[in-house]
């Protein structure tokens, strides 16, 4: 057999001591952000509303960095045993964010991960009534290609306020359809258990809990709704600068240089890299999605070599330079063909 094209790029963070799992640091961060959050949400308690709403966005981008944690969980890249990976993504998830951890290995690991901005094969490149690429701009209705044309770069970033409740949702469904499409052993399995009665826990936490304990139900939704909301456009700010505006693919050869070329690195201090919580080093979390994030600046070095090394383009781009381009992308995705990625790692136009 070949050697595998990643061998020596992993013997070489093995030398580097990077392909440990790093299990305390990740419990750690995860326990240090659960005290922030619950800090930040006694005070709100406290506080005349206005300057609640004045805390509530710092508030928000604590409770996303916490979310963003139990992503590792999913991938099994937060500690040494599956065990404590489950566990972790389990807390973090569907009892934290109300998140279901199956829907989202299944739509991001699974999907996501094997063909990043492949037109009808990436779920994050196919959210109605957006488009990401002229292709699907092609089959559209009508209404929706008005949309498209003319409004689509405006409405993003409002719209974006309802990412968090909506991936919530699509969770609830996930798990409320899968007894009924998979196969008669994996219907109800413990992993499927685990997250719907955590998902049940989570709502009795977030709104049951604090009307009986003397809160307004105006208030409790209230505090749910907003938090949520910026919740979601912080954590489509985190994703969209990772891929928007880099090529969509039509077809691909070659797997490793679509997982390169189809993301970017977004160049931050220690401080703003820790909100990402590794998804600032997009390419290497693709290329290497079992890596921990504590990690991720050690080995960006050596995957930048890897690619240049092969003639891949590794973009980095500074955050708002990159927000700014995944805006501009989307304004003109509806004009703006997919390419393919041929047997000789060339970008080509599409022939038909």
């Amino acid at each position: 057999m070949a050697e595998h094209p990643l061998a020596n790029l992993r013997k070489k963070l093995k030398e580097e001591n990077l392909l440990d799992k790093p299990t305390s640091k990740s419990w750690t961060k995860v326990i240090f952000l659960l005290i922030v959050v619950c800090t930040l949400y006694t005070i709100h308690i406290y506080l005349p509303l206005k300057f609640g709403l004045i805390l509530i966005p710092i508030t928000a981008l604590f409770s996303t960095t916490l979310a963003m944690t139990a992503h590792e969980g999913v991938h099994g890249s937060a500690c040494r045993s599956k065990v404590g990976n489950i566990s972790l993504a389990a807390i973090v998830f569907p009892l934290f964010a109300g998140l279901s951890m199956e829907y989202w290995r299944e739509k991001h690991n699974v999907k996501h991960h094997a063909q990043p901005n492949v037109v009808y094969k990436d779920p994050d490149i196919h959210s109605w009534p957006f488009t990401f690429s002229q292709e699907e701009y092609n089959t559209s209705g009508p209404i929706r290609q008005f949309f498209q044309r003319h409004l689509q770069g405006w409405t993003f970033w409002p719209i974006s306020l309802i990412v968090g409740h909506l991936m919530r949702f699509d969770g609830l469904k996930y798990l409320a359809t899968k007894p009924f499409k998979s196969k008669r052993n994996k219907r109800i399995t413990k992993i499927w258990l685990l997250d719907t009665s955590l998902i049940f826990v989570h709502f009795f936490l977030w709104l049951a809990l604090p009307i009986l304990l003397g809160l307004s139900w105006q208030v409790t939704l209230g505090f749910y709704v907003l938090l949520w909301g910026l919740v979601g456009t912080y954590l489509t700010a985190i994703f969209i600068v990772g891929h928007a505006g880099r090529p969509i693919i039509t077809e691909y050869d070659h797997n490793w240089r679509l997982q390169i070329e189809t993301a970017r690195r977004i160049k931050f201090g220690k401080f703003g890299s820790f909100f990402f919580v590794g998804l600032d080093y997009q390419i290497e979390h693709h290329l290497l999605p079992a890596l921990s994030h504590f990690h991720l600046p050690k080995a960006a070095p050596l995957v930048k070599e890897y690619a240049e090394e092969r003639g891949w383009e590794y973009q980095e781009l500074g955050f708002f330079r990159a927000l700014w381009q995944s805006t501009v992308a989307l304004h003109y995705a509806w004009k703006t063909p997919s390419l393919v990625l041929n047997e000789k790692g060339e970008l080509d136009q599409p022939t038909n």
